[in-house]
């Protein structure tokens, strides 16, 4: 209710909080993330960056769940926790899950149960850029796959796999056609990237390494093997784009809504080599993106060096 209220007056939570933090001497903070990957960069980042204003040697350690660990590894200076017993969607109880990991609340001056920074952190919108940290050492990452560096690659994300109150994913027929497309007349080999093969991709060409990958080897794999991505909104799109390290991608990304995810942070990608070309559905339908327009792009692309 209180933080209701001084929403409404314009007057932010999260910034008294750390106010009184300041006061206190707090340095130690606590902060549970049970949410999605994109919300990482596009969240928690001007979280972590606006904690450290208040109080640069701050400590901050995050609470999470399995899925979720590599993509905090690519924050500056932040420690992780993690609870295997966590599904994204479910409630937790921290005591507990504290209790699980031999950890006493005591040990942290703030802590920060359900962090809200859609609401406490507007401000930050066409302002801060999120940029994730990318070390030398995850290049390596793809080599297990053993891709032909001659070939030219698509990295596709074909479904989000989470629930929104829209539908954010390209239907399944329109994946197909496209797939057998992108491999037929564009001569580009695609590679599927996702949680799980439920649903089935079995044309010719395609590489399928959903749910056979990690994190960073997913950013690796497109980081230095392909030439394109197309994905819908999602943390797939966002890690990418966020990734703090010159590479050359071109971006077609597909959008029922598109005051969401980047387009809704409003910031160019820190990598100065990332074109990202954006395609906005009629009627906040994702359905009226045709294939068709989308070749067409890729395509045009195409003309350009990769």
């Amino acid at each position: 209710m209180l933080d209701t209220l001084l929403y409404t007056f314009k007057i932010s939570y999260f910034d008294r909080l750390l106010k009184n933090a300041v006061k206190k001497k707090s340095k130690n903070f606590l902060i549970c993330w049970n949410r999605g990957l994109g919300d990482i960069p596009l969240g928690l980042y001007t979280l972590i960056y606006r904690i450290r204003e208040f109080i640069p040697d701050a400590k901050i350690t995050f609470l999470t769940r399995s899925d979720l660990l590599l993509g905090f590894s690519l924050l500056n200076q932040v420690e992780v926790l993690m609870d295997p017993s966590w599904k994204r969607g479910e409630s937790f109880d921290l005591k507990s899950t504290l209790a699980h990991l031999q950890k006493r609340k005591e040990s942290f001056d703030v802590i920060i149960e359900h962090p809200d920074p859609t609401r406490w952190l507007k401000w930050q919108l066409g302002r801060v850029t999120p940029k994730l940290n990318w070390l030398e050492k995850y290049d390596t990452l793809c080599e297990r796959f053993s891709l032909n560096p001659m070939q030219k690659y698509i990295a596709i994300h074909v479904q989000t796999e989470t629930k929104y109150k829209y539908e954010k994913n390209w239907p399944v027929i329109y994946w197909k056609e496209c797939l057998y497309q992108l491999f037929s007349e564009l001569k580009l080999t695609p590679i599927l990237f996702g949680f799980s093969k439920e649903i089935p991709f079995l044309q010719e060409g395609v590489i399928d390494v959903r749910g056979e990958t990690t994190l960073l080897e997913m950013l690796s794999i497109i980081k230095n093997h392909c030439c394109y991505l197309l994905t819908p909104d999602s943390g797939v799109l966002s890690m990418t784009y966020y990734l703090n390290s010159p590479f050359k991608l071109n971006v077609v990304s597909l959008w029922a809504d598109p005051k969401q995810g980047v387009l809704k942070q409003q910031v160019q990608s820190p990598n100065p080599l990332l074109q990202h070309i954006p395609l906005i559905a009629k009627h906040k339908d994702i359905c009226n993106i045709s294939v068709k327009q989308v070749i067409k792009i890729l395509g045009e692309l195409q003309e350009k060096v990769c």
